[in-house]
């Protein structure tokens, strides 16, 4: 028998985040996570006669606190009182990081006595079995979590090794099948790989990037996704052995770095290429691919060398999440340590370069994470959910502006009839006209962010491969403008937010990818 909760002068909100077992299941065509356990929540508190007045929403899978925005803002919401409790399917979701981040969940639960609710079980935190519980939850949910990172690389690392291709995304010149046994890889595409022979032959010919960019537009070339090709796409074809029917996988692997005094997670100086026969064929033999990589080298060698002068890889990129500024890079002589800050908004308490520097990548790993995942699942149900309630809107405001236009008919018949005065007429119809301008202009703007919703449904898959290569890249140079071009390639802007002048790392990014 369930028992009701009184909510009497008492809030309550809701925290929804994917789990890694959640990505797993919807790969395996289970549906939308976030939308099932909302419903889920929902249904419990209705049951318990609790109303639930918002929905934290983590779109993004982190591992750390420090790259999950919404918890972020979860737990400075709890620390300031303004919850009761907070429903969620399982403690677990709340922290699976590392015992810090578990220490500061549990604390700010604690200290603001606000309660943890599942389905199963509510939480107090000041209740000693409770608390117990909870960290012992949070404990197992750490192991459970580095098992499955274990097993997911042992198979990544597995199915390389067999040849096998693990990219979400086919290169240009094949398609990407489904073998019997399981796996994918990896069959020639006619039509483009002619395109794909085309380019390595120019080039052995002597020809630049720029003259094979404009002669792949005029004999009617073109990518996937967009108008032309770029000189970057066509290095990038060049220069990936899997024309000469190879897989080459790098392990990026991290390790746990202290810097100022935080630990941070850095790639490794010595990454792991596994380079082996793929299963596929090839397209381009391998006397051409070395002539190709010769001449590459040679003009390499032969380069001017430029003294490049920019310092920071995120410039005009990092934005302040208050005023919208460009935050800047400062160097101090009287310490070592390099800062970004927001020069406009001191409330804006700046942070090490490096870190920040650090967390964009890992957010923007996340984000590439998510994206797959809704891709290979062909799951849009998010997406959908939002242009379903948008095109309600739309209707409702249509059905109002139709009814609001016959009302203002009406006036003018009022009128006719001697039943309103011209003052009364003239107060009213400015009345009607106001409401019709203002309802016009929310279905504009509903049109307008309609619009954005689909632009943004269209770009995963245009994305993916771009920010893969923006990945794999970064972590390949040390030439600071590259890097910042090669952010810019993928990212609009990304705001920073940190109003904790005590922590190092307490700050919010938030990215805005490029739309195409």
């Amino acid at each position: 028998m369930l028992e009701n909760i009184n909510t009497n002068m008492e809030y309550y909100a809701a925290y929804l985040r994917k789990s890694r077992k959640d990505a797993e299941a919807e790969l395996q065509g289970q549906g939308e996570t976030l939308i099932r356990h909302q419903k889920r929540l929902e249904e419990y508190a209705a049951s318990v006669g609790i109303k639930i007045s918002k929905f934290y929403k983590e779109v993004v899978s982190g591992e750390t606190i420090a790259s999950r925005p919404v918890m972020q803002q979860l737990l400075a919401d709890v620390e300031n009182g303004m919850w009761t409790g907070i429903l969620v399917i399982e403690v677990e979701r709340l922290a699976r990081g590392n015992t810090l981040d578990q220490g500061i969940v549990s604390n700010a639960f604690q200290f603001s006595n606000t309660k943890i609710i599942t389905p199963l079980k509510t939480y107090d935190p000041n209740n000693e079995y409770d608390e117990e519980y909870f960290e012992f939850g949070l404990f197992m949910s750490r192991r459970e979590y580095k098992k499955i990172n274990q097993r997911l690389h042992a198979g990544i690392l597995s199915s390389v090794n067999e040849g096998k291709f693990i990219a979400s995304v086919a290169p240009y010149g094949y398609n990407k099948y489904k073998l019997k046994s399981k796996g994918y890889s990896l069959e020639i595409n006619p039509e483009e790989s002619k395109m794909i022979r085309l380019i390595f032959q120019l080039y052995v010919d002597g020809k630049g990037l720029s003259y094979i960019s404009n002669k792949l537009k005029e004999l009617g070339f073109k990518p996937r996704k967009s108008l032309t090709f770029s000189k970057s796409t066509i290095t990038n074809i060049l220069t990936n052995p899997v024309y000469i029917g190879k897989i080459q996988y790098i392990d990026k692997a991290t390790t746990k770095k202290v810097v100022n005094s935080k630990i941070v997670r850095v790639p490794n100086e010595n990454k792991n290429i596994i380079y082996v026969d793929g299963l596929h064929e090839p397209i381009i033999d391998l006397n051409t691919w070395n002539k190709v990589q010769n001449i590459r080298e040679s003009n390499l060698n032969n380069r001017t060398k430029v003294d490049y002068t920019l310092k920071n890889p995120m410039s005009s990129i990092l934005k302040c999440g208050l005023c919208g500024k460009s935050l800047e890079r400062v160097a101090y002589s009287n310490r070592d340590d390099v800062r970004i800050l927001c020069r406009r908004c001191k409330e804006n308490v700046g942070s090490n370069i490096e870190i920040v520097e650090d967390r964009l990548l890992q957010s923007l790993q996340l984000l590439l994470n998510e994206y797959k995942i809704s891709l290979t699942n062909n799951d849009n149900s998010d997406i959908d959910e939002l242009l379903a309630l948008n095109q309600q809107s739309i209707n409702s405001y249509c059905e109002e502006l139709e009814k609001t236009k016959m009302q203002l008919t009406k006036t003018y018949d009022l009128l006719e009839q001697d039943i309103y005065t011209k003052e009364v007429f003239v107060e009213r119809s400015n009345i009607l006209k106001n409401q019709i301008k203002e309802i016009t202009q929310n279905i504009t703007n509903l049109e307008n962010e309609r619009k954005k919703i689909l632009n943004n449904k269209n770009s995963k898959e245009i994305l993916i491969p771009k920010i893969e290569n923006v990945i794999d890249a970064y972590y390949e140079t040390n030439n600071i403008e590259l890097k910042n071009q090669l952010l810019k390639s993928v990212i609009e802007k990304v705001t920073y937010e940190k109003i904790n002048p005590q922590s190092k790392d307490d700050f919010k990014l938030t990215i805005y990818p490029k739309i195409y």
